[in-house]
């Protein structure tokens, strides 16, 4: 059977392939909005970490200079 030159199976092939392609398309997009969303995640976390490392630096360098003070302190009384 024919339809417009092209063979009715052809038509429904095409619409097949059509239908799957939309899926596997809806498939990636879910996919792609998946990623997204654990990138955000991970820059979260990231930013966390980042602040944490801050902190620690800063208390760090505090106790350095707790450190630093008291052997001034005893090399002045020695």
């Amino acid at each position: 059977m024919y339809h417009h030159g092209f063979k009715v199976t052809d038509t429904m092939q095409q619409s097949e392939m059509f239908a799957l392609l939309e899926r596997k398309i809806e498939e990636m997009l879910e996919e792609v909005e998946l990623l997204r969303m654990e990138v955000a995640e991970l820059r979260d976390a990231k930013a966390a970490l980042e602040t944490d490392k801050a902190d620690s630096v800063r208390r760090l360098q505090g106790l350095l200079e707790r450190f630093e003070s008291a052997a001034q302190e005893q090399q002045s009384a020695a």
